[in-house]
């Protein structure tokens, strides 16, 4: 980095308001989180920024890191990764490009500790601090979060080409070691980190798995969706048993574009319900209440590059957008406490206050419904 990059960055990192972790002296918090799963397709991008939106609008710190080359997360958070022309190869003319931006993939090649630090960028996304909860503001008035992103790009698929056994922990060193001795850890400054894993089970995802400590999964409640739960958290235990990373722990399954009228849901949830009860350890994993329905607000969101909550101020899409805030933030409230955040009691009865009906999406009473109604049919 120039001088006038490390002064910049450096007013930056000084700008970002202290996290709880660190007003509460927590040195190794457990606040790093993959969002997981081995089936593409499932939502892991767009419950991701669902979950930075809540982040922000609790007045919270919230890292993103973009773990797939398609580069879907980095998009969506307006931080989309360009390719400029740097001039043409001495043979054959072909046109060489470098990023626009720092990205994951510098973090990685440079294999050093605590460089997440100077890997980030803040996200595009814009809040008005004035503005009320349940029209898209924060949940205390004038106290908007930080949002930063680690963006991504194609080049990110080849990266691991080549590597070696010690090579899978760069991005564990890049933000969970201190850039300085003695320095802050990067993960210590966000009250959460919020990795999106890109899907399969090789050394990339193995590497991003690697520097989490908790890891939540996602799938939909049909056949492919239900048998990669098995196949999902077989690859977390391996990486927890066998890679050297005692303290990585699932935090739960949440389902996406779920029907709940849907009589291959019901089968599938049915079935995996019979499979707990009989102690199949293969899908020993706790179902969550919240369901993630199915809004093609999400999509359009992103299209715009703007945070689903964008969309409360606007009557047209109000009731989608509530639905899917209240979803969103009932899940990050839930991650809060399994985390130990300091701040998620405080947090969930303001959350509570603020909104005046809370959708069955969000309080489970969908799910319970299902359970119900799959448990009898069971019998």
């Amino acid at each position: 980095m120039t001088q006038v990059e490390e002064e910049d960055r450096s007013a930056v990192l000084e700008g970002l308001p202290p996290s709880a972790w660190m007003r509460h002296g927590v040195s190794d918090p457990d606040n790093s989180v993959a969002i997981l799963g081995k089936k593409g397709g499932v939502g892991k991008s767009s419950l991701t920024t669902m979950l930075a939106d809540a982040a922000v609008r609790f007045g919270l710190n919230v890292l993103g890191i973009d773990g797939d080359p398609q580069g879907n997360l980095s998009f969506a958070f307006d931080n989309e990764v360009s390719m400029v022309p740097t001039g043409k190869t001495l043979l054959g003319g072909k046109v060489e490009e470098i990023p626009d931006r720092l990205t994951i993939v510098e973090v990685l090649d440079a294999d050093q500790e605590g460089v997440v630090d100077e890997g980030f960028e803040i996200a595009g996304w814009r809040y008005n601090p004035d503005a009320e909860f349940t029209r898209g503001g924060p949940l205390v008035k004038g106290k908007v979060g930080t949002l930063g992103i680690v963006p991504a790009y194609k080049a990110l698929e080849n990266i691991s080409r080549g590597w070696g056994l010690q090579d899978v922990r760069r991005l564990d060193k890049a933000l969970n070691q201190p850039l300085e001795p003695g320095g802050i850890v990067p993960r210590v400054r966000w009250d959460i980190t919020l990795t999106d894993m890109l899907p399969g089970g090789a050394d990339l995802a193995r590497a991003f798995l690697l520097a989490q400590r908790r890891y939540l999964l996602l799938t939909t409640a049909e056949p492919f969706g239900v048998k990669a739960i098995a196949d999902t958290l077989e690859f977390a235990r391996d990486v927890r048993d066998n890679w050297g990373s005692p303290k990585l722990t699932d935090l739960g399954l949440i389902f996406t574009s779920y029907n709940p009228q849907g009589v291959v849901t019901r089968a599938e949830l049915g079935e995996l319900r019979q499979a707990q009860a009989s102690g199949n350890k293969k899908v020993d994993v706790e179902i969550w209440a919240p369901r993630v329905s199915t809004r093609t607000l999400v999509p359009n969101s992103q299209g715009y590059r703007a945070p689903v909550s964008a969309f409360l101020s606007d009557s047209k899409n109000r009731a989608a957008a509530e639905e899917l805030c209240q979803i969103a933030e009932a899940i990050l409230l839930e991650i809060l406490k399994k985390i130990g955040h300091p701040d998620a009691e405080e947090l969930e009865e303001l959350w509570r206050a603020a909104w005046p009906k809370l959708s069955p999406w969000a309080t489970g009473e969908i799910g319970d419904k299902e359970i119900a109604a799959t448990t009898k049919e069971a019998k």
